[in-house]
C-alpha cells in the first residue's frame, strides 16, 4: 500500500487536486499570481520557488513540490525538518513561548542589540556577562556573532533563548538570543556561498551564514557577519579573492532575501544588523551601504565599536531604530551597540 509520504512530487506538466491545493495556500499566500486552476505551469513552478526561499530550503530551491512542502504550506509556523535541499537556508523549530506579563499584547516597541561575542573566551563568563547585561537594560533579543562554541552557555542565560543552526556551513556563527515572554516564529539560515577563506592561523573559515527570526508578529530580524579584511575600489570589492567571494555571496543572498520580504510582507518591518567589518559609509557594491540602498533600507550607527571602528550597526526598512548606543565590551573586542525598535503608528 502506498502511503502518503511515498506521493510523486508534483512539477511542471502535474494535474489533479493536489496541485489545486498547493496553488490555492501559495496564492493565498501572496506568491501566485495567476489562477489556482489545477495545472502546475511555469508559473506555479516560479511561485514555489520564491516561497522555498523564503522559508528556509537549503541549496538551490527547484520548482517541485513534496511533502514537505504541502506541510509548510498548511502551517507556514510549523516545525519543518532541518536538512532538506532546496532554499537560501534551513528553517529551525518554532518556539511560541507564551510569557506570564505580556497578557497576549504584541509589542510595538522592542529593544534589541547587537554583539560579537568573540571567539576563544571562557562560555560561562559570556553567558555570565551577556545575561547580566539583558536582563539590567530589558533587552528583548540581541543579534549575536562569533558564537559557534557558546551555544550551550547562551542557551543557559535564565528568561532567554538561543535561536542558531549549528548544521549551517559556518556551524552556527550567528544567532538571536530572544526574550522567552516574546512570540517567535518562521526562523531560518540564509546561507552565504563562496568558499571560504584561509585564516591568519593558517585554519579554514567557512562560508558565512546570516540567521532570522520573525519577532512579534511585525519585525524580522536578522543576524549577520561578514569577513574581514574585504576593501573596496573604484566602487568595487578588493582582497583575497576567497573572501571577496564569500563576502560577496552573502551580500547577494541579505540582498534577496530583504527584496522578497519587502515585497511579499509590506507590513512587516525588516531589521538586518551585525558585524559588517565595513563602515555605514562604504557604498561599494556588495557592501552593506550598498545592500541598503539597493533594497530601500536605512543605515543605523556611526557608534564606535572594535576600537575606533564603527562596523557593527543596523539596516532597517518599516520601522524607526532610535537611541542607538555603543555599550562596554564585556570581554570581547567588539562593544555591543543597544537601539530601540519601534513600529510605526496605524500598523498594529
Amino acid at each position: 500500500m502506498r502511503t502518503q509520504s511515498h506521493r510523486p512530487l508534483l512539477h511542471v506538466g502535474s494535474t489533479g487536486h493536489r496541485v489545486q491545493k498547493v496553488e490555492e495556500r501559495l496564492k493565498s499566500q501572496g506568491y501566485l499570481k495567476g489562477a489556482a486552476d489545477d495545472r502546475f505551469d511555469a508559473n506555479t513552478g516560479r511561485a514555489v520557488v520564491d516561497y522555498k526561499r523564503d522559508h528556509g530550503w537549503e541549496g538551490k530551491p527547484k520548482g517541485v513540490a513534496g511533502e514537505r512542502m504541502a506541510h509548510s504550506l498548511k502551517d507556514p509556523g510549523a516545525t519543518t525538518p532541518t536538512t532538506t535541499s532546496g532554499g537560501c537556508g534551513t528553517i529551525a523549530q518554532i518556539r511560541q513561548p507564551g510569557g506570564s506579563g505580556d497578557k497576549g499584547k504584541t509589542p510595538s516597541k522592542l529593544k534589541g542589540a547587537t554583539y560579537n561575542v568573540e571567539r576563544d573566551r571562557n562560555p560561562k563568563d559570556v553567558q555570565k556577562w551577556l545575561g547580566k547585561f539583558a536582563k539590567s537594560n530589558d533587552l528583548d533579543f540581541v543579534q549575536l556573532q562569533e558564537i559557534n562554541g557558546y551555544h550551550k552557555a547562551l542557551e543557559k542565560i535564565p528568561g532567554y533563548h538561543l535561536v542558531t543552526f549549528p548544521g549551517a556551513k559556518d556551524h552556527g556563527e550567528t544567532g538571536i538570543l530572544v526574550k522567552d515572554s516574546l512570540l517567535e516564529k518562521q526562523a531560518m539560515s540564509i546561507q552565504g556561498e563562496g568558499g571560504g577563506w584561509t585564516t591568519v592561523r593558517n585554519g579554514h573559515a567557512p562560508p558565512r551564514a546570516a540567521t532570522a527570526v520573525q519577532l512579534a508578529g511585525w519585525l524580522k530580524v536578522v543576524s549577520a557577519h561578514q569577513p574581514p579584511s574585504v576593501d573596496w575600489k573604484n566602487g568595487q570589492p578588493v582582497g583575497p579573492p576567497n573572501r571577496v567571494s564569500t563576502y560577496k555571496s552573502l551580500s547577494e543572498k541579505l540582498l534577496a532575501f530583504a527584496k522578497r520580504q519587502l515585497e511579499k510582507n509590506p507590513d512587516q518591518a525588516l531589521l538586518i544588523g551585525g558585524d559588517w567589518n565595513e563602515p555605514a559609509s562604504t557604498k561599494g557594491k556588495w557592501s552593506p551601504g550598498w545592500i541598503a540602498q539597493q533594497a530601500g533600507m536605512t543605515t543605523h550607527g556611526g557608534v564606535e565599536t572594535h576600537g575606533h571602528g564603527k562596523i557593527d550597526y543596523e539596516l532597517s526598512a518599516g520601522c524607526r531604530v532610535s537611541n542607538v548606543k555603543a555599550g562596554p565590551t564585556g570581554g570581547s573586542d567588539h562593544n555591543i551597540v543597544t537601539f530601540t525598535v519601534s513600529r510605526p503608528k496605524g500598523k498594529g
